[in-house]
């Protein structure tokens, strides 16, 4: 596959460096940006074969900075290939996305097979197929079965796509992410804040996902849900701690 320069839009370290990591490794070069406005003006001042672009970030989302980027007056930058990744992958969600201005959508977690496959289809200027946005049934419940403490299969992919010391760096941040939002979870349980818990868990939740904590990432979206609804999700606290610790024993050290 020809090198392709790629302008990344995501506002969670961890991910941005997962992301990053994928694309190098099947070698890609890639600008990282933390939210869509940056996205905005990285694209005004560079020239990008493409933009993966996050829907949920701060101060500007995926879906409205899609909606700038084709208002672009250069109609060369207004119709870069845009590909959306979300957890959300119903039918009306892709809809929405691809109403937006999004030309093909990948679910979280993102998987290397899967983002090669798409990358090769936006090179070759094939357009997607129905299968490549729509989600195995694990991708509309991305956490799969409760009992699953890990996603093995991601693990794997993980495990494969990347060499040994950068998945135990990515490993060590990820485990460092998320203690620090388990602590910013506690924080907004004990303020009782929704918009705190919301954020905190919607972050928990992302990492989760990409390294395969399959248990703790459903937990982690249900409190998400419940803090979207104006409640506080404590109910699932009890759940959540175990799972946190176990997942945190599970997952790769450099020990």
């Amino acid at each position: 596959m020809t090198p392709l320069s790629v302008l990344l839009a995501e506002d969670n370290v961890v991910n941005q460096r997962v992301a990053a990591a994928l694309l190098g490794t099947i070698g890609h070069r890639v600008t990282i940006c933390n939210n869509g406005r940056e996205a905005l003006d990285a694209l005004e001042h560079g020239q990008f074969d493409l933009i993966l672009m996050d829907i949920q970030m701060p101060v500007l989302d995926g879906l409205a900075a899609a909606a700038e980027i084709r208002a672009l007056p250069d109609p060369i930058k207004a119709a870069i290939p845009i590909l959306a990744i979300s957890a959300n992958m119903r039918e009306e969600d892709v809809a929405r996305y691809r109403a937006g201005g999004i030309d093909h959508v990948l679910a979280k977690p993102l998987r290397p097979d899967a983002l090669k496959a798409m990358l090769a289809k936006v090179v070759g200027q094939t357009p997607a197929s129905a299968s490549s946005t729509a989600t195995p049934s694990t991708a509309a419940d991305p956490e799969g079965p409760a009992e699953d403490l890990l996603d093995e299969p991601q693990v794997a992919a993980l495990r494969e796509a990347l060499a040994p010391e950068k998945l135990l760096e990515l490993y060590g941040l990820a485990k460092q992410s998320l203690l620090t939002g388990a602590d910013l979870l506690r924080d907004g349980w004990q303020k009782r804040d929704p918009a705190e818990i919301k954020t905190a868990a919607h972050r928990l939740a992302g990492v989760a996902r990409n390294f395969g904590c399959l248990a703790l990432g459903k937990c982690a979206a249900r409190i998400e849900d419940a803090a979207k609804a104006g409640t506080t999700g404590e109910d699932q606290r009890p759940a959540f701690e175990a799972l946190l610790t176990a997942s945190l024993s599970a997952l790769p050290t450099d020990r």
